[in-house]
């Protein structure tokens, strides 16, 4: 059996969960709930692990500061997420309720401002930090806004989705290993070497979450299949089928531009996506990225934090949910 990508950093990682425990503790009892419950549905802990893995990779020693600021990213990020909840109006986060649906868009918003002011007061240590997060901030804005203006544009070019995607996703990743590296002590070509491995992981991340989205188990999931189609969002796989010239782009384009949709031409969607290679075309693509960012560990020194590295990056293209 494969060795998880974890594996090295599970004393690390529960390190960081009491951390965040502690930043969200509040004087309101119901900010706390909310914050936990927001953070409880975060997933995977990839963004701290990140940070750990470059961290160590580099021979860091500091790990008390290395957690609170892989905690700050992982605070900053639930901040996103519902926000993110609240400007599409999903019912649930990894099936749970969203936080918006079950305290109030109100009480969400503001808890979304206590995640943010909390991950930048545990992070807010050096100026060089505050920078990279800053910038990492700005683009997932930036990203934001310009996925809502591409929504329901059947002719969205690859180069603009994939400025979305790196906003909202690869550059926050860019960032946490960057900060990992430089906490860690790494050189300034360690830290861009890292940097460029998580900007492409990122990427690589995005677009397999994408193909999720279409071809996902919905237990799994923790949503319903078809979010990108409902909402005319950017996604490449759907992005290749309705912009070929297979039997059904026309049909997708047709339904993509759609304001409204019913679940019934959303599963036709799905099918006639399904029908063609563009899904395959969609993971070949990510697994270039992935190739790219390896070729980034090369100048790091072999360890056991390397390995998870390259064992991360291959789960990225092999998960499920």
């Amino acid at each position: 059996m494969a060795v998880r990508w974890d594996a090295p950093l599970h004393d690390d990682l529960r390190l960081v969960e009491e951390e965040i425990a502690r930043s969200v503790r509040s004087q309101q009892p119901l900010l706390t709930e909310i914050a936990m419950h927001v953070i409880r549905a975060g997933g995977k802990r990839i963004r701290p692990g990140i940070a750990l893995l470059a961290f160590h990779s580099v021979g860091g020693t500091d790990l008390d500061r290395a957690v609170k600021l892989a905690a700050a990213f992982e605070l900053i990020h639930s901040a996103t997420l519902l926000h993110d909840d609240i400007n599409d109006g999903s019912d649930t986060r990894r099936g749970e309720i969203s936080a918006h649906r079950k305290y109030g868009v109100h009480r969400a918003l503001i808890t979304g401002d206590f995640l943010f002011v909390q991950g930048f007061r545990l992070g807010g240590e050096a100026p060089e930090i505050i920078g990279i997060v800053a910038d990492a901030c700005v683009a997932m804005a930036e990203s934001e806004m310009l996925q809502i203006e591409e929504e329901r544009d059947s002719e969205t070019p690859l180069e603009t989705y994939m400025s979305i995607i790196g906003g909202k996703t690869a550059r926050p990743i860019e960032a946490i290993a960057q900060v990992g590296a430089y906490v860690g002590g790494g050189s300034a070509e360690d830290i861009a070497a890292l940097g460029r491995y998580a900007l492409n992981i990122g990427y690589a991340f995005q677009i397999v979450d994408d193909i999720l989205d279409l071809t996902g188990q919905e237990g799994r999931m923790g949503k319903p299949l078809g979010m990108d189609i409902l909402e005319s969002k950017a996604n490449l796989s759907l992005m290749i089928a309705m912009q070929g010239h297979y039997p059904g782009s026309e049909r997708i384009r047709e339904i993509f531009q759609k304001g409204e949709k019913t679940a019934a031409e959303i599963d036709e969607v799905l099918e006639l996506v399904r029908a063609t290679d563009a899904l395959d075309v969609a993971r070949d693509h990510a697994k270039r990225l992935r190739d790219l960012a390896l070729a980034s560990l090369e100048g790091i020194p072999p360890s056991i934090y390397r390995d998870s590295l390259v064992a991360l990056a291959d789960s990225v293209l092999e998960r499920s949910s």
